[in-house]
């Protein structure tokens, strides 16, 4: 796990974020070219963040200010990446919240109601997670220091440590239908079909007659029959319809 050594904040930003106090980090005020807070780590990488508040982030889409900022920021990244260079520089956009949606898909922000689809803002970060800029959002402007120091320790690594994938079960249209019964689940799907010959009719009339044995509990079958509208005295049925005489 890495940490920030240093921090520089952009003279421009307001008070409130260059009395910022980063648990103690050496932090200086100065004026940045690109980036709102460029952070260096003790693993020699350099951290280029962008702050947007959701207000902040609409406006700027709006003008057409955001995705130059952002590439700037990328630039550095990528020539290294096409140069096979090792990656040292790491872009993020931090969005200090997270974006707020009314029952019409419209973003809401503290100025109320925007004009902004969420579809269509949702499609702008997709962009710009495209063109190397990673998003995040922080859980407040109140978090924002600490996201900060979030995204400082971690691992970057060029290799990532990934356990073996878990082997998967595909269930076809049986089990499934069998494992959306009440409190049935993935666990007894096998079971049950196997009961029933694998016959999925069979398996419905079975665990709904109670007066045939079945590999579930009574309270478990009475709960799958009260699913099915079942009286006392019913029962499912599969009857083979006649043929018409001709």
């Amino acid at each position: 796990m890495s940490a920030i050594t240093a921090i520089m904040i952009d003279s421009r930003e307001p008070d409130s974020i260059k009395n910022l106090k980063f648990n103690n980090i050496p932090t200086i005020v100065t004026f940045l070219e690109t980036g709102d807070i460029c952070a260096v780590t003790d693993d020699n990488h350099t951290l280029l963040i962008e702050r947007k508040t959701p207000e902040d982030f609409l406006g700027s889409l709006k003008d057409d200010r955001l995705f130059p900022q952002l590439a700037r920021m990328a630039e550095a990244r990528n020539i290294q990446q096409l140069a096979g260079q090792a990656v040292t520089t790491w872009p993020y956009l931090v969005v200090t919240e997270m974006f707020r949606v009314d029952h019409h898909g419209k973003i809401v922000t503290d100025r109320g109601v925007t004009g902004w689809a969420f579809s269509a803002v949702m499609g702008a970060i997709l962009s710009i997670q495209e063109m190397g800029v990673f998003v995040v959002f922080a859980n407040g402007a109140s978090d924002y220091q600490d996201c900060i120091l979030r995204i400082g320790r971690r691992n970057r690594t060029n290799e990532m440590q990934l356990l073996p994938p878990r082997p998967a079960n595909i269930f076809g249209p049986k089990a499934v239908l069998l494992a959306a019964l009440p409190g049935i689940g993935i666990e007894r799907v096998q079971e049950l079909l196997d009961w029933s010959g694998d016959n999925i009719s069979h398996a419905l009339c079975g665990i709904t007659d109670m007066s045939i044995p079945a590999p579930i509990g009574k309270s478990l079958r009475q709960n799958i029959r009260t699913l099915f509208g079942l009286e006392e005295n019913q029962t499912l049925e599969v009857l083979q319809q006649k043929e018409n005489a001709t």
